[in-house]
This record gives structure tokens, C-alpha cells and sequence, in this order.
């Protein structure tokens, strides 16, 4: 398997687990913005967490009848507008609806890339580009927060990590 592919599908792999923690650093300044506290804005995150879980049980049957493309277009245009639809939220209940959608659309990453290692690669190329792709996996949920604090700055939300 050739670098550009293993950087796409490390890419489509990471952005699910990336969505996850990224957003983390701006949950107290989300609280102030919805006019509540932080343990509600965390149902953002176990609602994440669902539609991971209920999305995977779906894609690979999807991927398996479709082929390999549609599904993961359809995931990734999913992702994309309910991304949107969280950075346009106007309450905390349109943001736990729109991040469980945004699940639902991330795990087809996770989900298809394992599909297209097993179609191009034998067996043993398989076990070595999945323990790269799980480098990647593991790394996503570190650098994330990382990327989303300064992010969240840019766009206004003034953070106290401290």
C-alpha cells in the first residue's frame, strides 16, 4: 500500500475519534453560551458515544451491499452537515442531536477503511497497515484537544483551563 493511501485512509479513520475530543477544551465556555452547566454539556459527548456505537452496526452491511464509495460519502457528507449543524447551534439540545448525528456520519471512517485493508492487502500487509492505522486511531483523541483549544479561541470563546 502506497504513502497517499495509507494517509487517506489514516485520515478517514481518524476523523470519528478526532470529533470526540476536540471540542473538550470549550465545554465550560459552551455551559456559559447554552446557560448551563458543564455536566449537561457533557451529554454532547455520551450522545457522541451512542451514535459511534448504533453507526458501526450499520456501516459495514451498507458497505458490503453499496460497495465501498456510497456509504462512506454518505458518512462523510453526514459528518460534514452535522458539524455545521453543531457550530450553528442554538440550544444545547439542537448540539446533543446534531453530535449524535455527527457520529453517526465520523465512525463510517473507522468502520469502511477497515474494509478496503481487507480488499487490497493480503493477510499478513493487513496486520501491518492496521497496526499503523490504530497509531493513527490512538494518536487523534491525544492531539485533538491540542487543535480544538486554539480553534475555539479564534472563533471567540475566550478559555480558563486553569
Amino acid at each position: 500500500m502506497n504513502l497517499r493511501t495509507l494517509l487517506i485512509l489514516g485520515a478517514l479513520c481518524a476523523f470519528g475519534p478526532l470529533a470526540i475530543d476536540f471540542y473538550l477544551p470549550s465545554f465550560p465556555v459552551l455551559a456559559q453560551q447554552f446557560a448551563t452547566d458543564v455536566e449537561h454539556v457533557q451529554l454532547s459527548l455520551a450522545a457522541y458515544f451512542v451514535g459511534i456505537a448504533i453507526g458501526q452496526l450499520f456501516y459495514g452491511p451498507l458497505a458490503d451491499r453499496f460497495g465501498r464509495r456510497v456509504p462512506l460519502l454518505v458518512g462523510v457528507t453526514l459528518f460534514t452537515a452535522a458539524s455545521l449543524a453543531c457550530a450553528l447551534a442554538p440550544s444545547l439540545e439542537w448540539l446533543i442531536v446534531a453530535r449524535f448525528v455527527q457520529a453517526l456520519g465520523g465512525c463510517a471512517g473507522m468502520v469502511i477503511t477497515r474494509a478496503v485493508v481487507r480488499d487490497v492487502c493480503d493477510p499478513l500487509a493487513s496486520a501491518k497497515v492496521f497496526s499503523q492505522l490504530v497509531l493513527v486511531m490512538g494518536l487523534a483523541p491525544i492531539l485533538a484537544p491540542l487543535g480544538g483549544r486554539p480553534v475555539a479561541q479564534h472563533a471567540g470563546l475566550a478559555m480558563d483551563l486553569s
